[in-house]
């Protein structure tokens, strides 16, 4: 009996230390917001705050084109929330498939929404995760949002976008990266 009871003390002592070794390892893994990798105040149009919508419509195309190239250059020099590099996240998105073989793929975009860089221009490059699995994936449907969790890095990166019908592949630039360690549905 007092066996019995020994073997059960080291039995509940052994899986009380496992499970409170649990919200450690879940505290160094922060879930976030696409909205978390925009630096604070970073306003790619802000041009077009102080005009109102009489000074917008009366304004000449070579004006228009000429703020619309600043904007543009806002968003083609998109600044990262450096605070985040290396640091093992998980987010949200959809995958832009940049590498993909019969049904697996090994590299990708994670974008904030559906249809990014592929019907629509891109968003900033603060708002594209280049993501490389280190096995290969087999998404169940590749157009629902997935979770991704790994380590993120901060840097410029570019990778070619093709298409299929699409005769040159786009260039896309991604402010981050991640090495993405688990994939799930969101």
């Amino acid at each position: 009996m007092i066996t019995n009871f020994r073997i059960s003390v080291t039995t509940l002592t052994f899986c009380l230390l496992m499970m409170s070794n649990f919200p450690l390892i879940a505290s160094d893994v922060k879930t976030i917001s696409w909205n978390d990798l925009l630096p604070p105040g970073w306003n790619p149009a802000k041009v077009f705050e102080d005009m109102s919508d009489e000074e917008f419509n009366a304004m000449s195309d070579e004006k228009y084109f000429e703020m619309q190239t600043k904007v543009q250059a806002e968003i083609d020099a998109a600044p990262v929330v450096e605070h985040f590099n290396g640091q093992t996240v998980r987010i949200p998105g959809f995958i832009v498939p940049l590498e993909i073989d019969n049904t697996s793929l090994r590299e990708f975009f994670l974008v904030p929404y559906f249809g990014a860089c592929t019907h629509t221009p891109p968003p900033p490059a603060n708002q594209i995760i280049y993501s490389e699995m280190k096995d290969e994936y087999q998404p169940e449907n590749i157009f629902q949002p997935v979770w991704i969790t790994g380590k993120l890095k901060t840097g410029r990166f570019q990778s070619q976008l093709s298409e299929a019908g699409v005769a040159q592949a786009a260039n896309i630039d991604s402010a981050y990266s991640v090495s993405v360690d688990l994939i799930e549905p969101y």
